[in-house]
């Protein structure tokens, strides 16, 4: 702008406020001054920016994934194949109108216009192709948001429900808790990690599949807890069979304002086409006959049999190399049903994955070869595990609770810990030589290193339960926080009392060495604090259990417990050390011999009951036995690369519950177990009933059993066995064992457990009672008698009883009360907002007349442990 000045000379002023030029040109004579002010405003700070990347970074890591597993079942080669699907017609709940359709990018893009909640929920039968479809939509998805620049498309999140508790985390909190443990890599965000703020603003998708794998009491509390949990704003996507899900919408416990589809049989004609685009060219003779079996004879068995998702991958995988020959599945002597088929397949698949192949001696480190028959076996073996304990996970801290460790767990731990007091008597016998108590010396330093130890472990114990037996997170002695947020998380102790620990074990451990220095030069003080409090403290934070569930992969938890353990040795146990050489050499003692007998017993304790040592008891003796290879992992993580297996969290699940269930029934037949049924047992009459007499008396509107029952104790036997195992720690590792009067001692804790159960046994057989009625249910035991009204209860089903935060070892018929609900004595409590009925005995099976009644007494209250209602 121009301005006149007084002189006549014109001031010529350019102002430039947050512009983007480069150039300024001025037009005209310039006479006189040149003024030009330049301003340039930042633009204002995009506080999503960090976020932002987090979130691109989180989409690409697992895109990367999910093309790994896709490519690992071969989805995308050489394209997805077709699954149907189609809106459900039998479920009332299912929101607004979806056109039929396949293929993933339908789907997809289907689900992105659904408004004005995108929540969808895919339903099929076994095999139908729910994992695979869910999978691929993860994937386009994914596509969508990095390719093609949809800012508004969510980032998906595979998750199994297996993984939530619904009692413990809310919906958000349980996103927040699987994003941090499974990509802590994600670059923070004002300083923390960005789980909460992806959570919080909507910007990913949980992706939820095994709600069906639930047990039956679980499915409608999850889908309860997800409801509430998604507020009628959140999308989600839900994976269920058909009839599981239609049995709870039924009942009103349906994902509400949720589009509902169900996956399709493939068509004949689809299958062909997909095949021979897949086939290896140079077999399309060997493929030709199948072929047009499946466009000209839509009937077929074999036809019926690729209907489904799970065996058109099998053939594939089954046929596609030389000399197998799929001609053979067209033979209907061979194969007259759809399920002959089925079962070949299921049982060509181990030696498809695990082809032969022939020596490399030119490469230093040729890829590992498995034998197949070997692999089958071990596979089967490992599914008829999972199938008695009617689970899916195989997760390798559990191992160890197979019959055959669990018969070698007492000798090993004898073996071990002998072998461990000869290589500390080979240590300290200097020591034992200048002490005037000999090798006695030794055996006290030892012991009370397991004891302090054993301390340590049973106030952990006590912090989080039943929870001491899984993996410990890995942990970083420097990163204390975060062992403080993890010790936090897993406890199952009140927050007054956490409080109470955080605040007041420090301060004993102060007031402790104030009265030492100031008051009382007592070098028990040192001890107490410095080898008791402290090392009891540090434990509870260093070993909290991990969140196995939410592990990136089996190996990561094994190298958390080894990273935990190393801590417990180079930490914990060097401190309980430190505590016993600071009493004798405050004492007048010369030399810290004590404190390596301290060391030495406290790290015994801490290896030989350890979730690492269990893990090894359990791989060496099932691998000597050929039950599973001794490189068990890498089998596994091959047998996931093959396509067998697929992760989940922390452990390995077999791809399909249908080819766990085939391949558990083949290893029981070849057992002589079942007749080659992995299924359970037929239904019988509860333990309760197979011990004494009893009487029933039923009418239209009451139900009366009653009786006497021996009684068989048999929960003191999880205390007495914890309790042997640090006796038998400390009897072995101090040297004790050498004497032979102390192995009668050893005898002890055994002779006193049999002695409780075998008088439990003699005693009178007590009063059982179990009253049905239209009102309620009433139990009496001896002579207490419990009362619940069906206007008061959940849930009634039978479950494994828990005494006092302890597994009892016999199940019982429980109930969960609504809120609000009058609650029974302390004594019926059995954990987790249960509490008892009445107990059944060994096992949880119920005979059909006792289920049938329950039912009709009970309603939809009831849930019979096969997940059925």
């Amino acid at each position: 702008m121009a301005r006149q000045m007084d002189s006549g000379e014109p001031h010529i002023t350019n102002t430039a406020v947050d512009c983007t030029a480069e150039y300024l040109i001025q037009i005209g004579i310039l006479e006189g001054d040149l003024n030009l002010t330049l301003r340039v405003e930042p633009p204002p700070p995009d506080d999503n920016a960090p976020l932002a990347t987090a979130e691109r970074r989180l989409a690409r890591s697992l895109l990367h994934r999910w093309r790994a597993e896709a490519d690992a079942w071969g989805m995308t080669d050489p394209e997805p194949l077709p699954v149907r699907w189609t809106p459900s017609r039998r479920v009332a709940s299912a929101g607004e109108y979806v056109p039929a359709g396949s293929g993933t990018d339908t789907i997809a893009g289907t689900f992105l216009r659904l408004r004005p909640r995108r929540r969808l929920v895919v339903l099929g039968t076994a095999g139908s192709g729910k994992t695979v479809l869910s999978i691929l939509l993860t994937l386009e998805l994914l596509a969508r948001r990095l390719t093609q620049g949809e800012d508004d498309v969510p980032v998906p999140l595979v998750l199994s429900l297996e993984s939530w508790d619904t009692r413990r985390q809310s919906l958000s909190d349980w996103l927040v808790d699987r994003l941090r443990q499974d990509h802590p890599g994600l670059p923070p965000v004002d300083g923390v990690h960005p789980a909460r703020r992806l959570v919080l603003e909507r910007r990913v998708l949980p992706v939820l599949d095994g709600l069906d794998e639930l047990p039956g009491h679980r499915r409608a509390e999850v889908l309860d807890a997800l409801n509430a949990g998604l507020d009628g704003v959140q999308d989600a996507v839900l994976m269920s069979r058909t009839a599981e899900y239609e049995r709870l919408d039924q009942e009103g416990k349906g994902l509400r304002h949720a589009t509902v589809i169900e996956s399709l049989p493939l068509r004949p004609d689809e299958v062909a086409s997909y095949l021979r685009r897949a086939r290896p060219p140079a077999r399309a003779a060997a493929w030709a006959r199948l072929l047009e079996t499946l466009q000209k004879e839509p009937s077929a068995p074999v036809a019926w049999a690729l209907t489904s998702p799970l065996m058109v991958w099998l053939v594939r995988r089954s046929y596609e190399q030389h000399p197998a020959d799929p001609r053979e599945l067209v033979d209907r002597v061979r194969f007259p049903t759809r399920d002959a088929v089925e079962a070949h397949l299921l049982d060509r698949i181990v030696p498809a994955a695990f082809p032969p192949r022939p020596p490399n001696p030119g490469r230093l480190h040729p890829p590992r070869t498995w034998d197949a028959e070997r692999a089958g076996a071990w596979l089967s073996y490992l599914a008829l595990l999972l199938s008695r304990r009617e689970e899916s996970e195989l997760a390798w801290w559990r191992l160890h609770s197979a019959p055959l460790p669990r018969l070698l767990a007492l000798p090993a731990l004898l073996a071990a810990g002998i072998l461990l007091s000869l290589v500390i008597k080979a240590g300290m016998s200097g020591y034992a030589e200048d002490s005037l108590l000999g090798d006695l010396s030794v055996t006290g330093e030892v012991s009370g290193g397991v004891l302090f130890a054993a301390i340590a472990r049973s106030v952990t114990a006590s912090w989080f339960g039943q929870r001491i037996a899984e993996p410990r997170r890995s942990v970083n002695p420097l990163l204390f926080i975060h062992a403080l947020r993890s010790f936090d998380r897993n406890s199952r102790v009140g927050p007054q009392v956490r409080l109470a620990a955080l605040v007041g074990g420090p301060a004993l451990v102060v007031l402790l060495l104030a009265l030492y220095v100031f008051v009382s030069p007592d070098p028990v003080l040192v001890w107490l604090s410095v080898g008791g409090v402290l090392p009891a403290l540090l434990t509870i934070v260093y070993a909290a259990p991990a969140d196995t569930v939410d592990a990136a992969t089996p190996d990561e938890l094994l190298r958390g417990e080894q990273s935990a353990l190393v801590t417990m040795l180079t930490l914990v146990a060097p401190l309980i050390g430190a505590g016993a050489g600071s009493f004798f050499w405050l004492g007048g003692s010369d030399g810290w011999w004590p404190a390596f007998g301290g060391w030495a017993g406290a790290s015994s304790m801490f290896v030989l009951l350890s979730p690492w040592s269990r893990w090894i008891l359990a791989k060496c003796s099932l691998a000597a036995t050929r039950r599973v290879p001794w490189s068990l992992m890498a089998f596994l993580k091959d047998a996931r690369t093959a396509g067998l297996l697929q992760l989940s969290g922390g452990t390995y699940r077999f791809r399909n519950r249908r080819l766990q269930e085939h391949l558990a029934g083949r290893r029981a037949q070849e057992r002589g177990e079942g007749g080659g049924s992995s299924g359970p047992e037929p239904d019988r009459m509860p333990a309760l009933a197979d011990s004494g007499h009893f009487t029933v008396e039923r009418t239209a509107d009451r139900y009366h059993l009653r009786g006497r029952s021996r009684r068989l104790p048999l929960a003191h036997w999880a205390v007495f066995g914890s309790l042997l195992g640090v006796f038998i720690v400390r009897f072995t590792v101090s040297g004790q064992w050498q004497d032979f009067t102390a192995w009668l001692a050893l005898l002890f804790l055994p002779v006193i457990g049999a002695v409780i159960t075998v008088a439990g046994l003699l005693m009178p057989r007590q009063r059982l009672e179990l009253e049905l009625t239209r009102d309620g249910v009433t139990s009496v035991i001896g002579r207490r008698r419990r009362s619940y009204e069906w206007r008061h209860v959940e849930e009634i089903t039978v479950r494994r009883a828990i005494v006092r935060g302890r597994d009892a070892r016999f199940y019982a018929l429980q109930v969960r009360l609504l809120a609000g609900a009058p609650r029974p004595p302390r004594r019926s409590r059995m954990g987790e907002g249960w509490f008892l009925v009445l107990p059944l005995g060994l096992s949880s099976r119920v005979d059909p007349r006792l289920g049938a009644v329950l039912a009709d007494f009970a309603g939809p209250c009831w849930t019979s442990p096969s997940g059925g209602r």
